[in-house]
């Protein structure tokens, strides 16, 4: 149950999204022409005032489906259903950590915004960010975007993700018991 626990608390943490993101070369400048027009679509495409909502309302759905995926697994259920204080424990935690992230998210996203405008001016010029600006300044480019944050609280994203989730904890516990194991046996052949 230790290791199922240990798994939970890596997955949920704020550093475990972190920690999955690939490094990067080094930034190399921006034209400020690109960087006026790619600030101008991020404010098309999310604008200013609502961002933080439309951060809450992508990751609520997140937190719900990992919670459901922890549950699929059948040793972990098992042991959240057979004792109360262990699921008020993990309750609490998932709220902790989902508290955590969100508020992380909410005082980073004015650094993260400007990251990816200096992302999308090196990847797009002027007249490519024009293009897609207009499109969501259209009645199909709002709805878009509105429907798009709402993607991953959808039947088939959610079950994915819980499946995800649940393979995930049967490999997580697999390589923390071998690693366990070979921890173990490092330590024991160092008292010989």
């Amino acid at each position: 149950m230790m290791r199922i626990l240990l798994a939970a608390a890596i997955a949920l943490s704020p550093a475990a999204a972190i920690a999955q993101t690939p490094a990067s070369a080094p930034a190399t400048a921006v034209d400020p022409a690109r960087l006026a027009a790619a600030t101008e679509l991020l404010d098309v495409l999310f604008p200013p005032a609502t961002r933080v909502q439309m951060m809450d309302g992508m990751m609520a759905p997140l937190m719900i489906n990992l919670r459901q995926g922890f549950m699929q697994n059948p040793q972990f259920a098992a042991e959240m259903t057979k004792n109360p204080k262990v699921k008020a424990a993990f309750d609490r935690f998932v709220d902790a950590q989902f508290g955590r992230s969100m508020e992380m998210i909410r005082t980073s996203l004015p650094g993260m915004f400007d990251a990816i405008a200096r992302a999308y001016a090196r990847r797009f010029d002027v007249a490519q960010m024009g293009e897609v600006e207009r499109f969501f300044r259209t009645p199909t480019g709002k709805t878009y975007m509105q429907a798009s944050l709402t993607i991953m609280a959808d039947p088939d994203v959610a079950a994915f993700q819980r499946k995800m989730m649940a393979d995930a904890m049967t490999r997580t516990q697999a390589d923390t018991a071998a690693f366990v194991k070979e921890v173990a046996a490092i330590q024991q052949s160092e008292k010989k």
